[in-house]
């Protein structure tokens, strides 16, 4: 089932947040930051962006039953990228200019920057995620 996004308001007026957020590929797991900001959706990493996408832009998104809600499944250009907003065991933090890129964003909620990590965390985050994103 394909999930359309669209904000509930204009974009200058959308909420934004930002969380640490790890992207999950198999064995390795990139830390990085998950911002909504103007109505866009942003997964940055050390890499560089994974993807930055208008909400109406974005195919699909699920939060699967078996991540609680601290993970996600998310399609933007045909790409599906898998999300985790609790740390993985053994998993880096995001990098500190990350969490600092965040927070220059104007209106933009920081979850405590690293602290986002244990899994009541990572579900509150997701919780609050589900809630913005009106999934």
């Amino acid at each position: 089932m394909t999930t359309r996004l669209t904000p509930a308001s204009p974009t200058h007026l959308a909420p934004s947040y930002a969380t640490p957020a790890w992207l999950l590929r198999g064995l390795t797991n990139e830390p990085g930051v998950l911002s909504l900001y103007a109505g866009r959706l942003r997964l940055t990493t050390g890499a560089g962006v994974v993807f930055d996408a208008p909400l109406g832009a974005v195919e699909r998104l699920a939060f699967p039953w078996y991540h609680g809600s601290s993970g996600l499944r998310v399609t933007v250009g045909g790409r599906r990228h898998r999300v985790t907003l609790t740390r993985p065991k053994g998993a880096a933090f995001p990098a500190t200019r990350l969490l600092d890129a965040s927070r220059s964003e104007p209106g933009v909620e920081r979850a405590n920057g690293v602290t986002v990590h244990t899994v009541l965390q990572g579900r509150g985050a997701g919780r609050v995620w589900r809630t913005l994103l009106d999934v």
